[in-house]
């Protein structure tokens, strides 16, 4: 989206990356053995051994890790700011949650600080993003109520010991499996307490709410359940056109709520268009809270019992209006 496009995500690198694949992520490849001998180099750790790049945010590169006593597959972010890194460990720390990246440790050095790693489960199939992006024929309705059950019960844990997230996007939500689907929520590092957090907002302007396109600040809790909705709207094969200018962004709360709203019209007894609208619902008072959301997606995965099997986006059953031409690559 030009200069107001939100960057690649720091997990995995969105698209083809340069240094490995998706058959690949989960085994040291012989590409890894040359990389890794590069990086001995520099780090000479006996611990773990540096793989290939799986992603690059603006301070933090995500590396292939081969933890040396047994060999398993992790992943671990290097860092130009070391202070992030220990910030995020700070978070992660003191969270516990299935469907929150699974920490393990802050692996330093002596007397190098530049080698310090966050190491973490590896989450082998990429990002939601990712997903939403090359599923064959769109993402099916299981598996899109399987992740939107998992993000709102990651969030209504996060909420309920007052934190809220503020960057909930696609890319943040790492993909462990396939079949069933099993995501895990990820870049908790600038998790922010609920009521009390008054700095700038943060995050990616087209997944701001209302309130923080009006007024510049986080709203707190409801502002992930926009996000989420946001998110929702991109595994439905519903994103909306963003225009690419400042002005244009500042639209797109509008544009969604809008969007959603005639969504409505065309699909009266659509369930997951339903839970859209209280996800999308214009004042954060009405917004559904995650705890209700994981409720109702829990609902709806077991009404699908009995159901015959529904492939990709078309199985949903949205219509949308006729001059409505969704985002597919964003």
């Amino acid at each position: 989206m030009g200069s107001n496009s939100p960057p690649e995500g720091t997990w995995f690198s969105q698209g083809t990356n340069p240094d490995t694949n998706f058959d690949t992520f989960d085994t040291w490849t012989e590409k890894d053995e040359i990389y890794s001998d590069v990086h001995k180099r520099t780090f000479a750790s006996d611990k773990y051994l540096r793989g290939s790049v799986l992603g690059q945010g603006g301070w933090s590169i995500v590396y292939k890790i081969q933890r040396v006593e047994d060999g398993k597959i992790l992943a671990g972010k290097a860092s130009t700011s070391v202070n992030q890194l220990y910030k995020e460990t700070k978070m992660l720390r003191t969270l516990s949650h299935k469907h929150i990246l699974e920490f393990i440790e802050l692996y330093k050095e002596l007397d190098k600080e530049d080698a310090t790693l966050l190491i973490t489960e590896l989450c082998t199939e990429g990002t939601l993003h990712m997903r939403i992006n090359h599923a064959p024929g769109g993402m099916g309705k299981e598996e899109i109520l399987l992740a939107t059950s998992q993000i709102s019960d990651a969030l209504a844990y996060l909420h309920g010991r007052g934190y809220f997230h503020s960057d909930i996007k696609p890319r943040n939500i790492l993909v462990r499996r396939l079949d069933p689907i099993s995501v895990a929520l990820a870049d908790c590092a600038d998790c922010k307490v609920h009521d009390s957090y008054r700095g700038r907002p943060g995050g990616t302007p087209n997944y701001w709410s209302p309130e923080m396109t009006a007024n510049n600040r986080h709203a707190g809790k409801s502002d992930d359940i926009w996000a989420l909705g946001i998110s929702l709207l991109g595994m439905t094969g519903q994103w909306p056109q963003c225009e690419k200018t400042k002005a244009g962004v500042a639209r797109y709360p509008r544009q969604c709520a809008n969007h959603v709203q005639q969504l409505e019209k065309l699909n009266p007894r659509n369930k997951i268009v339903k839970l859209l609208m209280r996800l999308l619902a214009w004042r954060a008072r009405e917004r559904i809270t995650a705890e209700k959301c994981y409720e109702v997606t829990i609902s709806l995965l077991e009404g699908m019992k009995g159901e015959e099997e529904s492939v990709g986006t078309e199985g949903l059953r949205i219509k949308s209006p006729e001059e409505f031409r969704p985002i597919s690559f964003w």
